[in-house]
């Protein structure tokens, strides 16, 4: 399962990746394969328009890593495998 992780004291560390089942409120997150979002367009139509359809227009994402894990976490969105396809395309900035 791909997901966007709001991840930080604040939410404001947008991540994507994949976790084998979804996230356990309090508990820490490990994502494979973890890019982050450092912009994304108005084109995307939001946060969850990216999880919907994934990025569009000048939306900047970074490079992947292999694994990254992240302690308090905001709130996470399930992406849908069109976006999930989207993102694993999308060049890094």
């Amino acid at each position: 399962m791909k997901i966007i992780l709001c991840a930080g004291k604040n939410g404001r560390a947008v991540l994507i990746g994949d976790v084998p089942r979804a996230p356990t409120h309090g508990k820490p997150v490990t994502l494979k394969n973890a890019r982050m979002v450092l912009y994304w367009d108005r084109k995307c139509g939001g946060l969850l328009g990216l999880a919907a359809n994934g990025p569009r227009g000048s939306t900047r994402i970074t490079a992947e890593i292999p694994r990254t894990g992240s302690g308090p976490w905001q709130q996470w969105i399930e992406m849908t495998p069109k976006a999930a396809k989207a993102v694993n395309k999308w060049p890094a900035c």
